[in-house]
């Protein structure tokens, strides 16, 4: 582990040179260039700390390790979603939460310049509301009406137990260009889904290029990258979720990818 997090200093270093700081773009958007990607980090709703208490797991120990690296009670945290502009048009990780719950996703695009016309697939890392619920307006229609909308066919079968609603919902929304994939598959813009089961049955990250989009494989980045054991109470099969999060890392640091997560402070790069 201090190898892997050896790497990930190296790698912040260099991917701090290239990321845009606020004020070089509008508020609650950041923009990383790339391999000759633009990445637009969207902070979709303004949050900034999580309480500590929800990393104390199923014992004191566990609760002795949050306390020692969190010890005024509280966890830096974000809720962001992705937007890479590629010669084939813009693409979308995630969506936020709806504008009527507080979402900023639409607002903080109209400020890049970016309709939600423009957006062409949308990539779903799993099917929690902070995640899917921008896909939908109040009359549950499609917010990005010429977007394709990928969901891990496991993932969905998770959102069928748990929200029948909202995924009917979403079907009738998107209808054909809604797409249920298997882990392993190679999607539609060269987009590779990487199985990140743990947080939900079928969370998943995405690579594109270098770049390593993983949703929730970390909620509090400054507990949970220098220990992977450290889970968030989200986490729906603990020992998956840690089994995950430090494989994912391995691999990222070991092929110098650039990993952007949706809880992750300020502009969304975890390393």
């Amino acid at each position: 582990m201090k190898k892997i997090l050896a790497l990930a200093v190296i790698t912040l270093n260099s991917v701090g040179a290239v990321f845009a700081q606020q004020g070089d773009t509008p508020e609650g958007t950041y923009r990383l260039t790339r391999n000759g990607y633009e990445v637009f980090t969207i902070v979709s709703a303004d949050k900034s700390f999580q309480p500590a208490s929800l990393y104390y797991g199923e014992n004191d120990a566990d609760k002795a390790k949050v306390d020692a690296k969190a010890p005024d009670g509280k966890v830096p945290t974000a809720m962001n979603c992705f937007v890479v502009k590629t010669p084939d048009g813009y693409l979308m990780f995630d969506t936020g939460l709806p504008t009527s719950k507080g979402g900023k996703t639409l607002e903080r695009l109209e400020t890049l310049k970016i309709k939600a016309e423009d957006i062409q697939a949308i990539y779903l890392t799993h099917s929690h509301f902070d995640h899917i619920g921008g896909l939908l307006d109040d009359a549950g229609k499609a917010v990005y009406p010429n977007a394709s909308l990928y969901i891990p066919a496991a993932e969905l079968v998770f959102l069928k137990e748990t929200m029948a609603d909202a995924a009917r919902q979403m079907e009738n929304a998107y209808q054909e260009r809604f797409v249920a994939f298997e882990a392993g598959e190679i999607l539609p813009h060269n987009v590779l889904p990487i199985s990140a089961k743990g947080h939900t049955p079928g969370h998943t990250a995405y690579q594109l290029g270098n770049l390593l989009f993983v949703g929730d494989l970390m909620h509090g980045i400054a507990l949970q990258l220098p220990d992977p054991t450290i889970c968030a109470r989200y986490d729906a099969n603990r020992p998956q979720a840690i089994a995950t999060r430090t494989l994912i890392l391995r691999y990222a640091t070991a092929h110098s990818l650039i990993v952007l997560g949706a809880h992750v402070p300020q502009n969304g790069v975890v390393f």
